[in-house]
């Protein structure tokens, strides 16, 4: 075994540290990688996507609380902001004045748009025998919602004047049975359909019970000619197959039919593919325009 000396030690370590001094460091140039990247992420269609901020109901911009911002997913930056604004005192007093946050973008504004409500102070009239009951609401308090209850109960006869097609969720509140979540379904539902023709159809939204349907039915009425019918001559299979008494399956029959037969005329001559009781409650969402 070749033994090696202190002294050649000390060259070896010398030359080690020696010998990169006289070897050029190459560097990498990354410049023309960073620039294709930049020129990418520039062109509209591949630039990175906001977050989306998750909302499942709407809610007051003067009473949201800091964890409900950030349960949404809202930029800290801008919750921060939001909440400070209101601390001071500050007052939104339409959806406009959210843009004026610090940090409110036209994208983020544009998600919080539909979801922004501001409750209206309640109306109620529902005192004596024989006068209409009127509620133009944000919410009953619990005391209102039982003198309500009663005051029907007690066969006074009244009508709620709230309209199925055109009230709003916040309205919906208003009548005793309805909540925040079954309001919202109230709502999908008929953007679905296409509005109500008849208030029974509310026993079809997801979630309500026969006693639920027969406490609220008694204070809603429905305006027909606010459906909004849809040209089944014209219609796509994705169009007809959204609508709640169609359904994608039925969709595809109904145009393989227009396809042999021809346009249709009237609701006979959707008799090959639905069903009588389908049919009958179908005919008010259509129209057969050439």
């Amino acid at each position: 075994m070749t033994r090696i000396l202190p002294a050649e030690l000390s060259l070896l370590i010398i030359t080690g540290k020696v010998i990169p001094l006289f070897i050029p460091e190459v560097k990498t140039d990354f410049s023309k990688w960073e620039s294709d990247v930049n020129t990418f992420l520039d062109r509209p269609e591949n630039t990175i996507p906001d977050k989306k901020i998750l909302i499942s109901e709407t809610f007051d911009p003067n009473s949201v609380d800091s964890v409900t911002l950030v349960n949404m997913g809202l930029p800290p930056k801008v919750a921060a902001n939001w909440l400070r604004y209101l601390i001071k005192g500050g007052r939104f007093r339409d959806k406009e004045g959210l843009k004026k946050i610090f940090g409110m973008t036209p994208e983020l504004f544009e998600q919080l748009d539909s979801f922004i409500i501001f409750p209206v102070k309640p109306v109620k009239s529902f005192k004596g025998e024989g006068k209409s009951i009127l509620i133009h609401v944000s919410a009953l308090s619990p005391r209102d919602s039982v003198q309500f209850r009663t005051y029907v109960k007690k066969g006074r006869k009244g009508e709620l004047l709230l309209e199925l097609n055109s009230t709003d969720s916040l309205s919906l509140l208003g009548i005793p049975g309805i909540g925040a979540v079954l309001a919202s379904r109230i709502i999908r539902y008929r953007n679905l359909l296409g509005g109500y023709y008849a208030v029974s159809q509310l026993r079809e939204v997801y979630g309500i019970r026969e006693e639920n349907f027969q406490l609220v039915s008694g204070f809603l009425r429905v305006d027909p000619s606010e459906v909004k019918p849809f040209n089944l001559n014209f219609s796509t299979v994705g169009e007809l197959g959204r609508h709640p008494y169609v359904g994608f399956r039925m969709a595809r029959k109904l145009l393989r039919l227009r396809d042999q037969k021809g346009k249709f005329s009237s609701p006979d001559d959707l008799m090959p593919v639905l069903a009588a009781d389908s049919l009958t409650r179908l005919i008010p969402y259509l129209k057969f325009t050439q």
